[in-house]
C-alpha cells in the first residue's frame, strides 16, 4: 500500500470518526465547538488531494450549533464520505461504513430475528427451507437487477430508505447477506443454532449500535466500542439463554453456557467484519459457537 492510500485510509477514517460523533443519541451542545475546530482541522488535511471534498466540507459546516443544524450536516456529508469510501474500495482499501442511529432498521433487526424463532419453531423443515430460499432467491435476484440497471437501484433504494444505510448504494445490502445467513442456519436443521444465530443478531447488533453511540467512549477496533460490544454480549446471551430455557428445556447453566459462547462468538465476528457484511458472520458465528461448545463440553 502506497504512502497516498495510506494518508487517503486515516483521512477517511478521521472523518469517519467526527461524522459518528454527530448522532441523535449522543448528541451534547457543548461537541459542536470542538467538532467545527476538528473539521476545519481535517478540511485544510484534505486539501491536497480532495480538494473538491475539502471545499464541500468548508461550504456545509454549519453556520448554527443547533443539534438539527449538524444533524443536517452530517446527512449532506453522508453521500460525501460515501463517495470517499468507495473509491478506496476500488483500490482494495477497507473502510468502515457509516451507520447512524435508525429505530426503524433496529425495528427490523429485532422482529426479522423473532420472525425467523417462530417459523424455526412452528413450521415443518421443509417450510422454513423453501421461504428462507425464497427471500434468498428474492433479495439476490434484487442484487443482480440493480447492478444491471442504475434506474432500479435508484427506485430500490428510494423505496428502502427508511432502514437503508448509504453505502449501501453500491454495496451489496445487509439483508441479501442476512438472506444467506438463514439460507445457511436452515440448511443445519438444527433449532438452537437457528435460534442461537438469530436471536444475537436480531438483539445483539441493535443493542450494541445504541449503546455503543450513546455512550461509547473505548474505542476497540472498526470505530466499535468497549461499551456496546460489552451490551452486545450482555443482552444476547440473556434472550438466547432466556429462548432456549422457554422453548426448548435446557438447563439454566447449560443455558447460558451455550448463550454466551453465540454471544461472545457473534460479538467478535462484529468486532473484525470489514470485508465481510455482519449480516452474514454475526448469525453464523453465534451458530458457530453454540456447536462448538456442544461439540467439546457435551
Amino acid at each position: 500500500m502506497t504512502s497516498d492510500l495510506l494518508e487517503d485510509r486515516d483521512l477517511a477514517l478521521q472523518l469517519h470518526q467526527l461524522l459518528s460523533d454527530i448522532d441523535p443519541v449522543r448528541w451534547k451542545a457543548e461537541m459542536a465547538s470542538v467538532l467545527k475546530t476538528k473539521l476545519v482541522a481535517l478540511q485544510q488535511q484534505l486539501a491536497p488531494r480532495h480538494a473538491e471534498l475539502a471545499r464541500s466540507l468548508q461550504a456545509e459546516l454549519p453556520a448554527s450549533d443547533s443539534r438539527r443544524s449538524w444533524l443536517d450536516f452530517k446527512k449532506r456529508m453522508q453521500p460525501r464520505y460515501v463517495e470517499l469510501a468507495k473509491a478506496l474500495s476500488a483500490a482494495s482499501i477497507h473502510v468502515p461504513s457509516l451507520r447512524p442511529t435508525n429505530w426503524s432498521r433496529s425495528l427490523l433487526h429485532v422482529s426479522s430475528g423473532l420472525f425467523g424463532i417462530f417459523c424455526v419453531e412452528v413450521l415443518p423443515h421443509a417450510v422454513v427451507l423453501a421461504i428462507a430460499g425464497a427471500w434468498a432467491t428474492f433479495c439476490w435476484g434484487c442484487e443482480i437487477s440493480r447492478r444491471l440497471s442504475p434506474a432500479i437501484n435508484t427506485r430500490l433504494m428510494k423505496l428502502f430508505a427508511p432502514v437503508a444505510h448509504d453505502h449501501e448504494t453500491y454495496k451489496i445490502n445487509s439483508a441479501t447477506w442476512y438472506a444467506t445467513a438463514l439460507i445457511a442456519l436452515a440448511l443445519t436443521n438444527q433449532p438452537l443454532w437457528c435460534i442461537a444465530g438469530l436471536a444475537t443478531l436480531g438483539i445483539g447488533d441493535p443493542v450494541a449500535g445504541t449503546i455503543g453511540r450513546r455512550f461509547g467512549r473505548t474505542r476497540l477496533v472498526h470505530n466499535r466500542t468497549l461499551e456496546g460490544t460489552l451490551a452486545f454480549v450482555v443482552s444476547a446471551t440473556l434472550v438466547t439463554a432466556a429462548l432456549f430455557m422457554v422453548l426448548h428445556g435446557v438447563a439454566v447453566g447449560p443455558a447460558f453456557a451455550l448463550a454466551a459462547a453465540a454471544a461472545v462468538a457473534g460479538a467478535v465476528a462484529e468486532l473484525f467484519s470489514l470485508r465481510v457484511d455482519d449480516n452474514l458472520s454475526i448469525p453464523l458465528s453465534a451458530a458457530a459457537g453454540v456447536a462448538l461448545l456442544q461439540l467439546f463440553v457435551g
